[in-house]
């Protein structure tokens, strides 16, 4: 049913020469130029506080201008109903100011729930146009009539009536408490991952429990709203463990072993592990699957499952020490004395060498072509290239043996002719 005084327009043309009409575009004007006024006040006053952020500053850049100005109109408003002046033009500015507003929170939202999206550019475009177009339509009077044709279009499923106002609703309650509950999660996220005095897997597991939870709360939410009775969802649910028993065990052990992982602490963020044929650090832990990033920069994607029932060797699980071996052979001719001192003292002399447990040099064995020896030495940093290092070091002990005329031997075959 359409309201005759939601015709905000016709109203307005109708009274085009009245004299309220010309105090009302005056204020508007005077109301406007001192929202910009004063968002460039507090624009300026805030940029030059040195503890807040740029991108806090961001956030409320967009948003103070429609603010003041819808506040000031509604003011002014009120002012203009006490003393009897027609505020038509007032009616009509504030649903323009509103949806200003709503527009540039919900794409603030947006942002922050999708923060490096190419496509959201696209999008805000398509929001705007939307939200503007709701807001001409309530000025002009259609708004009622456009949506009684929707609620027109309907059919009946079982005993439910659908019309497609009704799907409308849905889809936008829905899209808008899952954004806001995605949002809130980020927002929670960003205090959590800052918590330093809780382990970094504690605040996986309780960022992923808000996140899923603030999901299930939201979708609950849109359907009560739109009015769909939650009890149906126990239908969906059966249905659901008939699905988990048929076809999706493999997707739901993945799951239920990502929170395993993160409640037991057997991996960390940051923790050194050979699993599977891939050896790397631990970059990401998410609820399917977890990310190693290898030393060569590659990244793979291990699902949670297989951590579970393989076998996994964490090189930082206890402590960061790390071993490594480095193996050369001397001539007989040579000192052997001098030569396990050089080797020693050039692992000393490597600044990712720690001193505890010092390095230590072995005598391995007495080959046919030479001695070899084996130069023992422990990191902390395991998850840095480990090539480099048994570079330098074989580098260096190469030129001081060059120097102290220690020999490398090689093959020597010794071959007797009896005649």
């Amino acid at each position: 049913m359409q309201d005759t005084d939601s015709n905000l327009l016709i109203d307005l043309i109708a009274q085009g020469e009245s004299v309220g009409i010309l105090w009302q575009c005056l204020v508007v004007v005077l109301i406007t130029l001192l929202a910009f006024a004063l968002d460039k006040l507090i624009l300026k006053r805030l940029a030059a506080r040195p503890n807040l952020k740029s991108s806090a500053l961001s956030d409320v850049k967009s948003i103070i201008f429609p603010v003041i100005s819808l506040f000031g109109v509604w003011l002014a408003r009120i002012v203009f109903k006490h003393f009897n002046v027609p505020v038509l033009l007032l009616k009509l500015v504030i649903p323009l100011f509103l949806s200003l507003f709503l527009i540039r929170l919900l794409v603030y939202v947006l942002r922050k729930v999708f923060p490096q999206s190419a496509a959201l550019k696209n999008w805000e475009l398509s929001i705007s146009i939307l939200a503007w177009l709701a807001v001409a339509l309530h000025v002009t009077g259609l708004l009622n009539a456009v949506l009684d044709a929707m609620d027109g279009l309907s059919f009946k499923l079982g005993s439910q009536h659908i019309s497609l106002l009704m799907i409308l609703q849905g889809l936008l309650s829905s899209a808008a408490t899952i954004l806001i509950a995605l949002w809130l999660g980020r927002f929670l996220e960003a205090r959590i991952m800052r918590m330093e005095e809780m382990d970094a897997s504690s605040r996986v597991l309780l960022i992923k429990t808000l996140r899923g939870s603030l999901l299930v709360i939201s979708v609950l939410i849109a359907l009560s709203l739109v009015g769909i009775d939650i009890r149906v969802l126990s239908v969906f649910g059966g249905a659901l463990g008939v699905g988990l028993g048929f076809g999706l065990q493999r997707i739901a052990s993945n799951y239920i072993s990502g929170f395993i992982i993160l409640l037991d602490k057997s991996i960390r963020l940051g923790d050194v592990i050979a699993l599977d044929n891939h050896y790397g650090t631990v970059s990401r832990l998410t609820g399917r699957y977890m990310v190693l990033r290898g030393q060569d920069g590659a990244e793979s994607l291990i699902p949670n499952e297989t951590a579970i029932t393989s076998t996994l060797v964490n090189h930082s699980f206890s402590d960061r020490n790390f071993l490594i071996k480095v193996n050369f052979q001397i001539a007989y001719s040579s000192s052997l004395e001098l030569a396990m001192q050089i080797m020693k003292a050039a692992a000393e002399g490597n600044n990712r060498v720690i001193s505890a447990p010092a390095p230590s040099v072995n005598l391995l064995e007495f080959g046919d072509n030479g001695i070899a020896l084996e130069l023992s030495a422990w990191i902390n940093d395991p998850e840095i290239a480990q090539a480099s290092l048994r570079s330098d070091l074989n580098l260096a002990i190469w030129r001081e043996f060059q120097r102290a005329g220690i020999e490398i031997p090689y093959p020597q075959r010794e071959v007797r002719i009896i005649k």
